[in-house]
């Protein structure tokens, strides 16, 4: 089972031997990101369009869920003319130029469906061009499939053998440090990075005997949205139940409630001798609140306060701490990995991605 920064690269490999990859993952995992971030790359510096013919400085990306058409939406609507059948195409399909087709939510369509989309999935047009009825498939455009399995509980059907034949299917879940990774380039609310950090047991959970909402990577995602804006604090744990459950968001609350007993983050950031907190869950609270205190401070401060804040989270129990906190400050103010400090820290932690 692939990691979803494995199955990135799986997916990639895969398309550049002119095939096509299966994604297969439980709800919620990030099948979805992951294809738009492999669009995004083999676009290169071109830019993305959901046109179905980009231009030279365009690259494509259809992304089509499948659980929601019909074979006639992909298949064309029949009509006759000078007593020949023909069929009108919805012009929903690639018609010249470059980018990647994702079919989305495969396991979910219907037999008919899959077996339309079958015609269109002999990669290299061994026997004929990949093509259904009169239309072609251009040859500039790459296909990638994703879809749930039946113990998701997410409506799956069988798949056509001749479609898992013609595919290749790569097989993957979440994981805690990828997840973190993204979600600092993504702009995840920094208490959600948190929590996960803290408790990465929280990341996903699925019970399908359960109806409640559970905690996924894009779960966590759309609370996220909901906690930028800042809900009233009386309404906040309800609230979150509605995306990740009720054991989730309590957890989330009671995380939140640590910022309330972080250490003085001025005399922290001025190099003064501060007590080390000692517990996990305050040690992740404290170094998000120095990420928001450094991230927001004046041009003439950012340096001095990121050197004494680094030194001073180097000091507690993990080096995650100071992973976590150089990852996501770096992000936010990109002229800190110009620092002597940023270097430094990069060669001791060599072996580590920051």
């Amino acid at each position: 089972m692939f990691k979803p920064s494995e199955a990135k690269m799986s997916c990639l490999s895969v398309l550049k031997g002119n095939n096509i990859p299966f994604l297969i993952g439980g709800t919620g995992v990030g099948k979805s990101a992951i294809v738009k971030e492999i669009a995004e790359e083999l676009a290169e510096d071109r830019t993305l369009t959901d046109s179905v013919n980009p231009k030279d400085n365009e690259f494509g990306f259809i992304s089509f869920r499948l659980g929601l058409v019909e074979s006639i939406d992909l298949g064309g609507l029949p009509y006759i003319e000078d007593g020949t059948q023909k069929k009108a195409f919805l012009g929903n399909l690639p018609r010249g130029g470059e980018g990647v087709f994702f079919l989305d939510e495969f396991a979910q369509a219907h037999s008919s469906v899959q077996a339309t989309i079958g015609q269109l999935l002999d990669p290299k047009g061994q026997n004929e061009e990949r093509r259904i009825g009169d239309y072609v498939f251009p040859n500039g455009w790459k296909i990638v499939l994703a879809g749930n399995r039946h113990t998701d509980r997410s409506g799956a059907n069988k798949i056509l053998r001749h479609c898992q034949d013609r595919t290749t299917a790569i097989q993957f879940t979440h994981d805690v440090e990828d997840w973190l990774a993204w979600a600092n380039k993504n702009d995840v609310h920094m208490d959600v990075q948190g929590l996960i950090g803290y408790m990465p047991q929280l990341l996903w959970e699925f019970d399908p005997k359960c109806n409640d909402p559970q905690p996924s990577p894009r779960s966590w995602t759309r609370l996220s949205d909901t906690l930028k804006t800042n809900p009233p604090k009386q309404i906040m744990q309800k609230l979150f139940e509605g995306d990740v459950g009720q054991n989730a968001s309590i957890e989330l609350m009671n995380f939140i409630s640590l910022k309330n007993n972080v250490p003085n983050l001025a005399d922290i950031c001025k190099g003064k001798d501060v007590e080390l907190v000692d517990s996990a869950g305050l040690s992740y609270a404290t170094t998000i609140a120095l990420v928001d205190v450094i991230g927001k401070a004046k041009d003439s401060d950012v340096y001095d306060w990121f050197d004494n804040a680094l030194a001073y989270v180097k000091q507690l129990s993990t080096v995650e701490f100071s992973i976590f906190f150089v990852r996501k400050l770096t992000t936010l103010r990109t002229e800190l990995k110009d620092s002597s400090s940023y270097s430094k820290f990069k060669v001791e932690n060599q072996d580590i991605e920051i």
